[in-house]
């Protein structure tokens, strides 16, 4: 399944703006010129906001050479696999099975989703859990996004919230419906009680997403804090970029 990231869509909205409606060609052989009308891009492109990183990169491309500069805007490992991950990983490629240079099932290896199964059960005492692997948390919240919630579905964020994640509602029609909570300026941990306002009005919101810890603060919410939440909510969506990502309906995850 394609799923846009932050660099496509930034590449999207560059060619929306920069390229005119209206184009002209000349045609090979004859000199004739001929109009070319390219197609409209979507509004839900032209609302995404461009990606914080990709700003970031460039900012950083323009540090003078020898001075010390640290970027904390991603985290990103600067190590190779180990050497047996890496030889495994040849020998697969230069296999002739035909699970390896085929499509694959779409929720994952079903090895790989029991061996994640078996920890959640062992390790996280989590048991009769479902387990779908996708090309990262951005692909799995996108992909929860798209199954749990309408564009016209109110949609909480808690200030500062992860930008992939505002992306993603945006670029999915739900722009206009998220609501940017705000944190407690003491503990960074969610406001409740303007949450609990929210939840009172005839509209309320149906799916209220909690980074935990929270990226970009690293500030953990504990067990009341996220139990608070499941006990009011419809759709608590968490997610533990260190671990999994999940919906909380019958059980916390």
């Amino acid at each position: 399944m394609p799923v846009l990231n932050a660099q496509t869509i930034q590449h999207m909205q560059h060619r929306a703006h920069s390229r005119p409606d209206v184009r002209t060609q000349a045609a090979a052989g004859n000199g004739n010129a001929r109009t070319l009308l390219k197609p409209h891009v979507s509004q839900r492109v032209l609302a995404t906001d461009p990606p914080v990183i990709v700003k970031t990169k460039q900012l950083m491309a323009t540090v003078p050479a020898g001075k010390q500069v640290l970027s904390l805007a991603q985290g990103i490992v600067h190590w190779q696999p180990p050497p047996a991950a890496l030889e495994l990983a040849s020998k697969l490629l230069h296999s002739r099975s035909a699970g390896v240079h085929g499509y694959g099932p779409a929720d994952g290896l079903p090895a790989l989703r029991e061996a994640l199964q078996h920890k959640l059960a062992n390790r996280n005492g989590l048991l009769g859990y479902e387990v779908m692997v996708t090309a990262g948390a951005n692909q799995a919240f996108v992909n929860l996004v798209l199954t749990l919630t309408d564009e016209s579905d109110k949609v909480v964020l808690f200030k500062p919230y992860y930008f992939n994640h505002l992306m993603a509602l945006q670029m999915t029609g739900g722009a206009d419906k998220v609501l940017l909570g705000p944190c407690d300026s003491s503990t960074l941990h969610p406001d409740l009680g303007w949450l609990q306002e929210q939840l009172e009005r005839p509209d309320p919101p149906k799916m209220v997403v909690i980074v935990n810890p929270c990226n970009p603060t690293g500030e953990v919410a504990g067990f009341w804090v996220v139990g608070t939440l499941f006990g009011w909510l419809e759709v608590l969506l968490l997610v533990n970029s260190y671990c999994h990502i999940g919906v909380l309906r019958s059980g916390i995850l």
